[in-house]
Formats: structure tokens, C-alpha cells, sequence
């Protein structure tokens, strides 16, 4: 019996969602995640090559996370109340070819005020893309089987830390900095082009949420209410929160840590997270266990252990095969969060799926511009033993949240 105890759909409903989603197109679905977070996570093993080209320090090169981070906060929620009513597919396509567009002009970019805009624009593009992917999953599959979905396209994610920044960093020493961000974003191109040919979602889901007016000032605020009162839902945007604030606040400076103590390149700052790569690889492949276990249970041990394996991380940098252990834990915990944390919220937003999907990205990216900045500056004072026990400390407040959003969850259903 699941953790979850909200309602799954009604029958008529149930019977118009397909049992699950063509191979080809799960497939789809997993390239486009792991384009789009090539190219958002590729920047943090570059800062130090970023910075010097630019001439100023690595923690403030680290500006372009946010910058990237704060448009995916601010774009995300406003994709989820004016093109509730476009196709979803047409909406993901759309954002990736954006999002090719502003890699090449940050490619290009003469100064760091123009890569802070066109990461800005990456930002926007990544607002309309992945809570429309995680929300079409949740059109397309039945809450009984979506964990298992879910966790397959969430792989995209693995292949991003397994394959995409580790050959991002290689590239970087070879094609520089500049380089790397061009073919990201060509690569992104030729995906969107998959996205195209991608199932329509049955007529009742493809429009979003249905609450609320027209797309002006007090119809959006009454969508917005309706989604974050709905039993469980607020509770779940902050484990969301705290999840994205300790994790990126350790994924932004873990690289810069290790290129410090070594004196190496990027190649081997992108190749640390190979081995948190395998460790997601596990979770997202095994995420029927997320379906079995109860996704809420789920969601809060993998909270719990995340917590001890940061201080493990950055008290083991230096040593290298307990430092690639804690890694690999870092990505098996990780990927349970994000896969149970999506799973929940599909499931609890009701008909608010559209919104709330955007509001978990929004939620999940001024995480990582918060993660970014406040634990910046405790990198800079402190040092990165500092930004493991501040990481941890957080991780420790999103099971807090995460166990009042499935006792709400089980009083609302």
C-alpha cells in the first residue's frame, strides 16, 4: 500500500489515459531532459575557465547560475497560466529551440553582462520545458504506474551527469568554454524536433488546470490559490525548496573544491558528477521501487540520507574512493527525491496539474539560485566542509516538510 493516500483519478478519467507511453516516446522525453540539463548544469564544472576569460573570481561567474535559475523561478508559473491552453508538445518544442538560441548568443557573449542575459533567456526557455514534460507524464500515465514513468524520464537527469557535464568539462579543454555551449545548444535543437512527434494527451488534460479566469491579474491569482491550498501542495513546493537550495548549494562548488585542492582542469570537475551520475542511473531505473515503497516514505528517507551524505562529501574531498562513494549515494538519494517529489505533486495538484508542475520548477530553480548565492558565500568565508553541514541543515528541513505535505495529503484525500 502506497504512502500516498490521495485519490487516484476518477474512472472516467482513468479511462481516458493510456496505460503508458510508447518506447520511442518515453525515449523522447529523456533526451529532451537531458538537453535541456546539459546545458543548465554544464556552467558550474566552466566557472573557473568563465571567470578568467572575464577576469573576475569563480563565486561571482557563479552569477550565471542564478541568473539562470531566478528566469526559470520568475518564467516557469507564468508558462502555467497564459499557454495552459497550448499543446504541450508544441510548448516543450518551442522552449528548446529558445533555448538554442540564447546557448549560441551566450557562446558568443563579449562581456559577462550579455552571458548573464542569455543564460537569463536559457532560463525562460527552461521555464516552458520541463514542468510541461513532467506535467504531460502526468496527462499521459495513470498515478499507479507514474512513479515508473516518471523515474524513466527523470534518466534524462542521469544521462546529464553521466555523459553530458563530464564531456562538457572534456570538451571545454579542447573547444574551451565557448565551444561547449555552442554544441549544447545545436544538440538541443535536433531534440526538439522529436518532441514534435510525441502522442497528443487526451483532450480533458491537454488544456491545464481549469480554476480561475481568464489570463489577467485576478484569474491567475485565483489558479495560484487554488493549486497551493489543495491538501498537501505547499508543503510539498517546500521539501521542493529545501531539496534544490542543499543540493545545488553543494553541486555549484563541489567542482571548484576539488580544481582547488588538485589544480586541475575541467575535464576532472565534470567528472565528478560520472559518479553521482550512476548513482541517479540506479534510482531512475529502479523507480518502481519509488511506486512500491510509497512515494512518500520514499521521499523522505532518501531527504534523511541525502543529509548524512553531504557532511560524508565534504569531509571525504581529498580521498578519493570514499569522496566517489558519497557521490554515488549523493545520485541514488537525489534521484528518489525528484522522482517522488514530481510523482506527488502530479498527482496532488488535481486539476491545478499545469500550475503546480510550473510552480515545482519555479520553486526548484529559486532554489538553485538561492543554493547558489547563500551558500556561496559560505564557501568564500568558510570553506566547502562549511557548505556540506549548511547543505545538510537544509536537507534536514525538506523532511520536516515532507512529512507534513503526506499528513495533509492523507487528511485532503
Amino acid at each position: 500500500m502506497s504512502s500516498s493516500c490521495s485519490p487516484s483519478p476518477s474512472p472516467a478519467l482513468a479511462a481516458d489515459m493510456p496505460a503508458g507511453l510508447p518506447g520511442w516516446a518515453v525515449a523522447a522525453l529523456i533526451a529532451a531532459v537531458a538537453g535541456i540539463g546539459t546545458e543548465a548544469f554544464a556552467v558550474a564544472p566552466l566557472l573557473i575557465d568563465i571567470a578568467r576569460d572575464f577576469d573576475m573570481a569563480a563565486t561571482d561567474a557563479a552569477f550565471a547560475i542564478s541568473a539562470y535559475g531566478l528566469a526559470v523561478a520568475v518564467s516557469a508559473p507564468l508558462f502555467g497560466l497564459f499557454a495552459g491552453h497550448l499543446p504541450r508538445r508544441r510548448l516543450i518544442a518551442a522552449g528548446m529551440v529558445i533555448a538554442t538560441i540564447a546557448g549560441i548568443v551566450a557562446a558568443t557573449a563579449q562581456s559577462f553582462g550579455m552571458l548573464l542575459a542569455a543564460r537569463m533567456l536559457s532560463g525562460l526557455a527552461c521555464g516552458a520545458v520541463l514542468p510541461t514534460i513532467y506535467a504531460y507524464v502526468g496527462d499521459m500515465v495513470p498515478f499507479a504506474a507514474r512513479g515508473r514513468v516518471m523515474g524513466r524520464v527523470m534518466f534524462g537527469w542521469a544521462i546529464t551527469m553521466v555523459t553530458g557535464v563530464p564531456l562538457a568539462g572534456i570538451a571545454a579543454e579542447h573547444l574551451g568554454w565557448r565551444g561547449t555551449l555552442t554544441a549544447a545548444a545545436l544538440i538541443i535543437l535536433v531534440l526538439a524536433v522529436a518532441v514534435l512527434r510525441l502522442p497528443q494527451p487526451p483532450a480533458r488534460n491537454a488544456a491545464g488546470p481549469a480554476t480561475g479566469s481568464g489570463p489577467d491579474a485576478a484569474g491567475f491569482l485565483a489558479r495560484l490559490r487554488h493549486a497551493v491550498t489543495r491538501p498537501g501542495v505547499a508543503a510539498l513546493l517546500a521539501t521542493n525548496l529545501a531539496n534544490m537550495v542543499s543540493f545545488y548549494g553543494i553541486y555549484a562548488y563541489v567542482g571548484t573544491a576539488l580544481r582547488n585542492l588538485e589544480g586541475s582542469g575541467a575535464a576532472a570537475a565534470g567528472a565528478i558528477v560520472l559518479w553521482y551520475g550512476v548513482g541517479l542511473a540506479g534510482s531512475t531505473l529502479n523507480a518502481r521501487l519509488v511506486d512500491r515503497v510509497g512515494k512518500d516514505r520514499a521521499l523522505t528517507v532518501a531527504l534523511a540520507v541525502l543529509a548524512v551524505d553531504m557532511v560524508a562529501m565534504s569531509q571525504s574531498l581529498g580521498r578519493p574512493v570514499a569522496f566517489e562513494a558519497t557521490l554515488i549515494l549523493w545520485g541514488l538519494a537525489q534521484g528518489t527525491v525528484v522522482t517522488a517529489l514530481n510523482t506527488l505533486a502530479t498527482e496532488r495538484a488535481g486539476t491545478a496539474r499545469g500550475l503546480v508542475m510550473a510552480l515545482m520548477s519555479a520553486v526548484t530553480y529559486l532554489g538553485i539560485s538561492t543554493g547558489t548565492a547563500v551558500l556561496g558565500l559560505v564557501m568564500a568565508a568558510h570553506g566547502f566542509a562549511a557548505v556540506g553541514l549548511a547543505a545538510a541543515t537544509i536537507s534536514l528541513a525538506g523532511v520536516a516538510a515532507a512529512r507534513i505535505s503526506a499528513r495533509q495529503g492523507r487528511i485532503g484525500g
